[in-house]
């Protein structure tokens, strides 16, 4: 019998909503999944912890698994998760899936290795670099920081100037005045010309003019949710903006895109913010853990490609049922491949 564990949080939680301790229905998905099989058994990161000291195999064991939206934490949770993989484990999703969860910048390079047309960005790590991309960079241009959802962090540059503004604001210090920090201060001072003015995590990339709305996608297996968000006034960010329509559908080439965004990232279960302009659908954002489920909870429908063509089907069970189908099938997919490669 193949057997996942779920490894939660501090609070036995997997989270997914708006809120650390906000977790999904593990009970709901474990239904789904012993329905299809499985053995089912939850379990703490700090339990896990306890367990793994005895040396005991975890080789082929599936694990569907928490982030967190505080760092320390999160790095935390990252030693363990590796931990897995170096015992062979597998981690649902993979682990640079995790890598990529409040972490734009390594968004931006995940969507320039699977080539996801998107708006042309550069990560950044120094305001010096920052100040050498932005010379060759045309306004208006979008400055954000590598963490932050509901658009925090993201800033637009009319000009050159105001480029440097939002870089020295966007980056930290590369002294702090605390007491650690003072025992390198005379080090610093004398080569001050060795160390960056500032650095951090954000990226730089293309504006995309006139938006007056984007797409949130929620892909949840095979089931595509929908949610259409508009622009503030004055603004130019729809992400955050609490502006949102259910009425209209997503067109048949933006799910196609949905569909293709999610196949290249292997993933069960995905988060995406598209935009379309004049006919071209590019990706801005994604996240595979700890999203938001507004999407689906605010939808009566979702969409499922068949025989070819996507049909509209009306959501008849709680989200946590189509994230256990997601899962589910996800992993078949995985075992097929193992199985052709052992061939």
């Amino acid at each position: 019998m193949r057997k996942i564990i779920f490894l939660t949080n501090y609070k036995n939680q997997i989270p997914q909503r708006n809120h650390e301790i906000e977790g999904l229905k593990l009970n709901i998905i474990s239904e789904v999944l012993q329905n299809n099989g499985f053995d089912v058994q939850i379990m703490t990161i700090t339990s896990f912890i306890s367990h793994i000291s005895t040396n005991e195999s975890i080789k082929n064991i599936y694990f569907f698994y928490s982030s967190s939206q505080y760092p320390i934490y999160k790095s935390f949770i990252q030693d363990v998760l590796y931990q897995i993989v170096l015992r062979e484990g597998i981690l649902i999703p993979n682990f640079r899936h995790f890598l990529a969860h409040e972490n734009k910048n390594f968004q931006e390079l995940e969507k320039f290795r699977l080539e996801i047309k998107s708006p042309p960005g550069i990560p950044v790590g120094t305001y010096e670099e920052g100040l050498d991309i932005l010379q060759n960079t045309s306004y208006p241009a979008v400055i954000k920081k590598s963490t932050g959802f509901r658009s925090r962090h993201v800033r637009i540059a009319h000009n050159h100037k105001e480029g440097e503004k939002i870089l020295c604001n966007l980056l930290e210090r590369n002294f702090k005045f605390d007491r650690e920090s003072l025992y390198y201060l005379y080090r610093r001072l004398n080569n001050k010309s060795h160390y960056p003015k500032r650095f951090g995590k954000i990226i730089i990339q293309e504006y995309v003019p006139k938006l007056n709305s984007d797409w949130k996608i929620l892909v949840l297996g095979d089931s595509y949710f929908s949610l259409k968000r508009f622009v503030r006034k004055n603004d130019f960010r729809a992400s955050g903006s609490k502006l949102y329509s259910t009425k209209d559908d997503p067109s048949t080439q933006l799910l196609d895109f949905a569909f293709s965004c999610k196949e290249k990232l292997e993933c069960p279960i995905v988060s995406l913010d598209i935009v379309e302009k004049d006919g071209v659908l590019q990706l801005i954002e994604y996240q595979t853990m700890h999203f938001g489920l507004l999407t689906a909870t605010m939808s009566n429908s979702y969409f499922e490609l068949e025989n070819g063509n996507w049909e509209k089907r009306k959501v008849i069970n709680e989200i946590e049922h189509y994230f256990g189908i997601g899962i589910h099938e996800y992993i078949n997919q995985v075992e097929k491949e193992i199985i052709s490669i052992n061939r």
